[in-house]
Parts: structure tokens; C-alpha cells; sequence
């Protein structure tokens, strides 16, 4: 297994990395209402050992899971790695540890009083480290590196409307990543949740913690230095630093749309805020900016070096497989939900 990698640290850390990020992701995406009060009364494969009555017992559900999409695309990155090489992968490897990295900083910089598990403050740095380790075990037999020394700053995008979509999407990214790893206290106040009712915690929907908005912005910041190293140093081969971009687009508004029908005519839900509806229009949008540059790109050799299992993917086999992954993450969702 992951015969593309040849380093056995390398396979090890990686191994690792991805494991975390795998249960976290699933964790949070499918069950972060109920991690977020501890599992009093339901399933989670992890809690915040919160009850009733603490600072952090029902806050920040929809967020949390928000930050399981995220972690969902690292992990797909990381499983591109594993299964399919790591020459030239620093252009994932680089942007990830930086978020890493950011990620241990703001936990213990907005941590404050929470009184939910402390286990976050712990499980990330080491993490980083294990996955910074993988990085180094790389360099020496399986070319990380390769390419890297070629990098130049610049815009090297041809096609002039991809290089508009992906122009907004760095300047939607820049804003959200700004915004919530250096004022998510801002970002908490601008979804006009206010005092949540016990109903509300109950399910999850009081306001998130800074943690959880930072936290969220630094496993953005990934994404969006993809999408820089893209537009700066072109299309060519990108294929493996836009695919976790849009599995976790995919992801995250599947989860967001069904948990949404799931929860029309409730009595409980939270306020319908301006933030609200802009991250309803947002997620959408994203998606569709980055499937259109995608696709734009192919004349740029965006798929160039793309394999599957080590060998060649066709174009019409990465659509088959984004449809096909968009109908399991749907029926994974619902399944959920109507258990």
C-alpha cells in the first residue's frame, strides 16, 4: 500500500497526518451538533466533554462542521500524495504546514476561558510536526521538491476569464482568511446570533467561539495559497492542489444544503442574518468559479501528469469521479441525518 511513496518515514508521517484529518473531518461534517454538546444523547466519534450549563456546551455546530469540510480537502491532499507520488508535491506540502503552523497559533491565542476539551490545543501542533516530518523524509528519495527552484512570482494565467475566477476567489479568500484568523471575534458578532435560547444549545446552534472562526480561517489559508501558486505560477499540473479545493467545496455545500432541508419548518433555528445569507451565496459561488477555471485551464495543461493509481486519468474519468463522489458525499449526508 502507497507504493508511490518510497521513504517508510515519509509513509508513516503522512500515514498519520492523513488518519487525523480523516476522523476529525468525518467527525465534525457528520456529527458536530452533537460534538459540540458533548454527546449527551446521541453518537459522535469524539466530544468537546461539554454539558449543559458550560461556556462552550452547544456553540458553534454549522461552524464546526464547516471546519470538517475543510479538513475533508486536506486530507484528499494528502491521500494524492500518498497514492499517487510526492515529486513536485511541495506546492501541497508548503501551503498545508503554513496552515498547520497558523492553525497551533491562533488555538492557544483565542483559546481564553472555553472550558471544552483541551485536546484540540494538543492534537494539532503534533500533528503539524508529524506532517512538517513527512515533508523532510520527502526531499531526499521522493523529489518533493521538484519544480520548487523554477518557482517566480508573477501571473501566468493565459486564459484571461480563468484568471478572473480565479482572481476572486483569491480576493473572497483573502477577506474570509483576514477576517477570521485576525478578527474572528468580529466574524462571531456578525451572525446576530445573540443570547442563544437552551433550545438553540441543544442543538448546536449558539454562537461559535473565536477558536472555532480561526481555526476555520487557517485551514482556509491552505486553499487559498493554492490558488496563488496557481495564478502565480500557472496552470500547468495544478490538478493536484484544485482537486482537494473543490471536494471540499463539494462537501460543504452538500452538507450545508441537506442539513438546510432537513431543517425546514423547525421551530428552532437561529437568526436569518446578513452573514447568514452571504455565506449561503457564497459557497455556490465558489464552487462554480473554480469547476469554471478548472475547465477553462485544460487547454493550459491544468491535468497535466494526473494519474489514477498510477495511471494516466482521462478527463471524462475526473468527471465521472466529481459526480460520482458528489452522490456519495449526498447519500453519506442524508443517511446521516435520517438516522
Amino acid at each position: 500500500m502507497f507504493d508511490a511513496i518510497k521513504s517508510t518515514p515519509a509513509k508513516i508521517c503522512l500515514g498519520i497526518s492523513a488518519l487525523v484529518t480523516l476522523v476529525y473531518s468525518l467527525n465534525f461534517m457528520l456529527w458536530a451538533d452533537c460534538y459540540v454538546i458533548g454527546g449527551e444523547g446521541c453518537f459522535t466519534l469524539m466530544s468537546n466533554e461539554t454539558v449543559a450549563g458550560m461556556i462552550s456546551y452547544g456553540n458553534g455546530g454549522p461552524e464546526t462542521a464547516f471546519n470538517g469540510a475543510l479538513m475533508f480537502g486536506v486530507f484528499v491532499s494528502t491521500g494524492i500524495i500518498l497514492n499517487e507520488g510526492a515529486k513536485g508535491m511541495w506546492k501541497i506540502m508548503i501551503p498545508g504546514i503554513i496552515g498547520f503552523s497558523v492553525m497551533t497559533a491562533v488555538i492557544w491565542m483565542y483559546w481564553g476561558d472555553l472550558d471544552s476539551s483541551e485536546t484540540p490545543k494538543y492534537v494539532v501542533p503534533v500533528t503539524t510536526l508529524i506532517y512538517a516530518a513527512g515533508y523532510y523524509f520527502l526531499k531526499a528519495e521522493d523529489e518533493v521538491d521538484d519544480g520548487m527552484s523554477d518557482f517566480k512570482m508573477g501571473v501566468n494565467i493565459q486564459d484571461k476569464p480563468a484568471l478572473a475566477a480565479l482572481g476572486l476567489l483569491a480576493v473572497m479568500g483573502a477577506y474570509y482568511c483576514l477576517r477570521a484568523i485576525a478578527m474572528p471575534a468580529d466574524t462571531v458578532e456578525s451572525f446576530e446570533i445573540g443570547t442563544a435560547t437552551p433550545e438553540m444549545l441543544d442543538l448546536g446552534l449558539g454562537a461559535p467561539s473565536e477558536v472555532t472562526v480561526a481555526v476555520g480561517g487557517s485551514l482556509f489559508l491552505i486553499y487559498w495559497i493554492w490558488i496563488m501558486i496557481t495564478i502565480m505560477d500557472g496552470a500547468k499540473g495544478k490538478w493536484a492542489i484544485i482537486h482537494p479545493g473543490i471536494f471540499f467545496l463539494l462537501a460543504s455545500l452538500i452538507n450545508s444544503y441537506v442539513s438546510l432541508v432537513d431543517n425546514v419548518g423547525a421551530e428552532v433555528h437561529r437568526p436569518v442574518s446578513d452573514q447568514l445569507t452571504m455565506d449561503s451565496l457564497t459557497g455556490p459561488l465558489a464552487l462554480l468559479l473554480v469547476l469554471f477555471a478548472y475547465y477553462r485551464l485544460r487547454d493550459e495543461g491544468i491535468e497535466d501528469g494526473m494519474p489514477w493509481n498510477g495511471e494516466p486519468m482521462t478527463p471524462n474519468f475526473f468527471n465521472i469521479m466529481v459526480i460520482s463522489w458528489g452522490l456519495g458525499l449526498g447519500l453519506m449526508f442524508t443517511a446521516n441525518i435520517m438516522m
